[in-house]
């Protein structure tokens, strides 16, 4: 392939044989036929293969939205003489959209002695959450006089989960702190006296951490505590996915927010030892009916969630509607929504935290906090009371 300055040589030629052939000029022949064998040997020199080995590792197959995919290539030289320079091409598709633009990374290699070994590294941004598909990558060679560049492709791919990005959020749930200090919300298996019911004897397979000691003295046999695993007050985020929350091409930018914003609460509330479902009103993807207890569960669950037009969406109140009977002190309910959310009314079906994200998002009755982005969601976090 011709560079600018490639073609720009072999059109001189052109014009130079052409004015030399009409004017009876045969110096311009002599310089169109020279500048014409510039041109054809730097193809050939563009296309000579470099006989380097190239290696590429992709260290951690999962990143977070924003940060970007690390990928490592080992070049190694195994000529007798020194290689020419050549540059990396690599690039990210989403497998969920083909047709979007694909993210390029250019690594530029410079020349390796003989008979030895570098590594160099390459940073390929992502802005949207997915599955992509790293490579296949490319060595592209400029020749020595700059006219042409020889490309040879690999076929040699990775693939990669760029999940949403949690924020850090700091201080307790606001209203969720009475939740935490009541104990109404904390894994059955860390508190393994609630529900009690009575003692009984041992037997083999019993956990033995719920042996009853000053019982088991007194009577000379080992008592155990008997319990029943007591009903949960629910701590449920909802995401509202639909497209109608936002406007026109920039709620693609806010959806991205309110994921990352629905995970950045979700897997809070993990860390703080609450057990969290997650809904959403995506008709294909409407999330977990079971509470999660592992941060990836959260992540994995989001990965792949996309906006959904008014067909492809749930109800929020159909969503929601399992949360009206089960609802009671100390349990909360979070809708992520964009910026004109929500989709559907609230009504009286069940009391939510409603949270609009996005560069319009403004407050109005019945919202508790509009915010622009993840981050600015996370700044606010502590004081929300």
């Amino acid at each position: 392939m011709l560079t600018r300055s490639g073609v720009a040589a072999a059109v001189t030629a052109l014009v130079l044989a052409a004015a030399g052939w009409w004017w009876r000029y045969e110096e311009l022949v002599v310089l169109a036929v020279g500048t014409a064998v510039a041109v054809a040997v730097s193809v050939w020199a563009a296309r000579t293969p470099t006989q380097l080995d190239i290696t590429r590792f992709v260290p951690d197959p999962r990143v977070a939205r924003g940060d970007p995919i690390k990928v490592e290539y080992r070049i190694a030289n195994r000529r007798r003489r020194r290689s020419a320079p050549v540059t990396i091409v690599d690039r990210a598709s989403s497998d969920a959209d083909p047709a979007a633009a694909p993210e390029v990374v250019r690594v530029a290699v410079p020349a390796v002695e003989r008979f030895q070994r570098i590594d160099v590294a390459g940073r390929i941004p992502t802005s949207k959450r997915g599955l992509f598909t790293v490579g296949p990558w490319a060595i592209e060679r400029l020749d020595p006089l700059g006219l042409a560049i020889g490309r040879v492709a690999s076929t040699v791919t990775s693939t990669i989960i760029v999940h949403p990005r949690v924020h850090s959020l700091g201080g307790p749930y606001g209203d969720m702190h009475s939740v935490q200090d009541e104990a109404l919300v904390r894994r059955s298996k860390s508190d393994p006296l609630s529900g009690f019911v009575s003692l009984r004897e041992y037997v083999d397979g019993d956990d033995p951490r719920l042996i009853h000691w000053p019982t088991s003295a007194r009577t000379g046999t080992l008592m155990l505590r008997e319990h029943v695993e007591l009903r949960r007050p629910e701590f449920t985020v909802v995401l509202d996915t639909s497209d109608a929350t936002g406007d026109g091409e920039q709620f693609a930018a806010d959806f991205e927010e309110m994921v990352d914003v629905t995970a950045s609460i979700a897997v809070h509330a993990i860390r703080s030892g609450v057990e969290v479902r997650l809904r959403t009103t995506s008709r294909d993807l409407p999330g977990a009916h079971l509470a999660l207890e592992h941060e990836t569960q959260v992540l994995d669950l989001l990965t792949p969630v996309a906006a959904t037009d008014n067909a492809a969406t749930v109800p929020l109140a159909t969503t929601l509607y399992g949360q009206a009977t089960t609802q009671r002190h100390g349990s909360m309910v979070v809708v992520v929504t964009g910026p004109r959310g929500p989709s559907q009314a609230l009504g009286s079906v069940v009391t939510a935290r409603l949270i609009r994200v996005g560069v319009d998002a403004v407050t109005a009755p019945g919202v508790e906090l509009a915010v622009t982005d993840a981050a600015e969601f996370a700044r606010r976090w502590v004081p929300w009371d």
